[in-house]
């Protein structure tokens, strides 16, 4: 299972996000996270700007802005093998 995770440079709620995925993640053994930094694209900047970090598996958006371990674990229980 692959996840995505839309950040930017300079995002303390990035930074905190990034945490907060990093807890869930250590619970499952079959995800990989690709990060990316919406800086670099026009297109995810219009996409992106007002809700990073968002974090999304294929087109679903399984959070944005304020991330939470909780929200993310239950989603990802839901979709993963667990360890």
């Amino acid at each position: 299972m692959k996840i995505t995770y839309y950040t930017r440079n300079n995002c303390q709620l990035c930074d905190k996000g990034e945490i907060e995925l990093a807890l869930a993640l250590d619970y499952f053994e079959d995800i990989t996270i690709e990060f990316i930094d919406i800086d670099q694209s026009d297109e995810l900047q219009q996409k992106y700007m007002l809700e990073v970090p968002v974090v999304a598996h294929g087109d679903t958006i399984i959070q944005s802005g304020r991330l939470d371990f909780v929200t993310i674990f239950e989603y990802l229980e839901q979709h993963s093998t667990r360890k």
